[in-house]
């Protein structure tokens, strides 16, 4: 049996606007306060950039914006000038992997191969050694060093329909 994978749907112009914030790793309230928006609107474009991507509704951000940039559908944030020394392990990669394509924890932990209950602190040491701001932003710098994406092995997930 074949299953039909739909196109996804390009993001609008304000919807890219607000995609460069999450890609800095600011929060929703972060980007309503620069975006001169309501919440509620920064959460509704955020929506709707899941759906445009065939995003699970509840994907988290780290998979929103490696999915943002597998479609390209916008550029990866800037790389700051302490980060360019980084030259990732094998355990960096896989662990950047996992944040970028699983949202659970237990998930990510599993596909990056430790235990749960070391997901969080080694998460915060790579973001820590990147220079990034968050996991989010982590996800961005990691498609702008060539570690995701197409010059990576990263692929959208596979409950992600493909373009």
């Amino acid at each position: 049996m074949t299953t039909l994978k739909a196109p996804i749907t390009p993001i609008t112009p304000s919807q890219k606007r607000l995609a460069a914030h999450l890609l800095q790793g600011l929060s929703n309230s972060e980007i309503a306060a620069q975006e001169y928006l309501a919440l509620d609107t920064v959460s509704s474009h955020l929506r709707g950039m899941r759906q445009n991507l065939h995003c699970p509704p509840r994907c988290s951000r780290p998979v929103l914006a490696h999915m943002l940039l597998v479609h390209r559908q916008v550029v990866p944030p800037p790389v700051p000038p302490l980060c360019l020394p980084f030259a990732a392990t094998e355990d960096d990669r896989l662990l950047l992997h996992a944040i970028a394509e699983h949202s659970a924890p237990a998930d990510i932990a599993r596909a990056a191969r430790i235990a749960p209950c070391d997901l969080k602190p080694l998460t915060e040491s790579l973001v820590r050694t990147v220079g990034a701001t968050s996991a989010t932003h982590l996800v961005g710098l990691g498609h702008a060093l060539g570690l995701l994406g197409e010059s990576g092995t990263s692929r959208p997930p596979a409950h992600v329909a493909v373009s």
